[in-house]
């Protein structure tokens, strides 16, 4: 009977400690949207204090309450503290990425440029730069700046592109940017950093159309466009990306050959550069058609004469063997 006795009470306790703990967490859940109801009701009065203090309790109860910390963060910004206001969007964002109101709210909270007074597109686009350091700190090594510098340092290269709308560095470095953004905060910057790529190519080609001859800005807002198409899943994007590419690529050389009455010419495989008394001279070689342009200063002057070719390629092939036998010499030598 005793032991009847005892296990009633242990049962009666446990039953009464459950009924404690749901209690205690229904009551904490009742608490935390209470104390948010009543921020909110006191946001709406415009009395921020207390409307801050509410939705603190809210926090302090549930860390990871999305609403309370978006509504704090608009507190914040009413009283002119976008430090805090700042800091509270960004915990909306890593509980939820895709929130777009605290996205927005989070973007426009970095919007001066007072660090540069000047109507030079290229002073606010030199700024905006020097805010995010050495490009190939971030671009090879991955010691990106903070969050804050970085949407600080975007409202310069907007100012930059509003002065000047065909500068197509100032579209690039934003993108950059923003990609960079876009791992470190939330994909939804990576579709910021397309469109600004996208800009940077269409001002480039328009402007420029022979400017990925090099390395450039340009040429790295195709490499980086396709990445993020890759990352998104956006195959056919990609794709047409890449032949819009190569048709860009070899619109102005047909053109040029056109000029000259030479059609069906795209893209050369293969050019040679070379100045002589301040003259650019260009060979354009389709190894295919088994034909070599000559080209001065962006003129076509005529296909190459064949026995030149040949006289080329055998003082290509000397140099080869010469510097063989040397190599040779010096071995035996050792």
């Amino acid at each position: 009977m005793k032991k009847v006795c005892i296990k009633n009470a242990i049962s009666t306790i446990i039953f009464f400690l459950v009924l404690l703990l749901l209690g205690s967490s229904i009551i904490c859940a009742q608490d935390d949207h209470n104390y948010y109801k009543t921020g909110y009701e006191y946001f709406v009065q415009e009395n921020y204090q207390m409307a801050e203090e509410y939705y603190k309790k809210a926090i302090e109860i549930n860390p990871d309450f999305e609403n309370a910390h978006y509504w704090l963060g608009k507190v914040y910004r009413k009283i002119g503290n976008y430090g805090k206001a700042v800091k509270e969007w960004k915990e909306v964002l890593r509980i939820n990425p895709q929130n777009q109101y605290a996205f927005w709210n989070f973007v426009n909270s970095f919007k001066s440029t007072s660090l540069v007074q000047s109507d030079n597109a290229s002073d606010y686009l030199n700024q905006g730069i020097k805010m995010i350091g050495d490009p190939q700190e971030y671009l090879f090594k991955e010691d990106t700046p903070s969050v804050d510098v970085l949407l600080s340092s975007i409202p310069y290269f907007e100012k930059s592109e509003n002065i000047e709308p065909n500068l197509t560095e100032a579209n690039y470095w934003a993108g950059e940017v923003y990609r960079i953004l876009g791992n470190k905060v939330t994909s939804q910057f990576l579709y910021l950093a397309i469109e600004n790529y996208e800009k940077a190519i269409n001002t480039e080609e328009v402007r420029n159309p022979i400017s990925f001859i090099h390395p450039s800005t340009y040429w790295h807002s195709y490499t980086q466009l396709s990445q993020l198409y890759s990352f998104l899943r956006l195959k056919e994007k990609k794709e047409k990306l890449w032949l819009n590419f190569e048709t860009i690529r070899a619109l102005p050389y047909q053109k040029a050959l056109e000029r000259e009455g030479y059609y069906d010419f795209g893209y050369p495989p293969r050019i040679e550069v070379s100045f002589e008394e301040g003259d650019k001279i260009e060979n354009w070689s389709y190894p295919e058609k088994d034909i070599t342009f000559i080209v001065i200063n962006g003129e076509v002057q005529g296909e190459k004469e064949k026995e030149e070719q040949i006289e080329e390629i055998i003082i290509e092939q000397t140099d080869i063997e010469t510097e063989t036998e040397e190599d040779l010499s010096e071995k035996k030598i050792d």
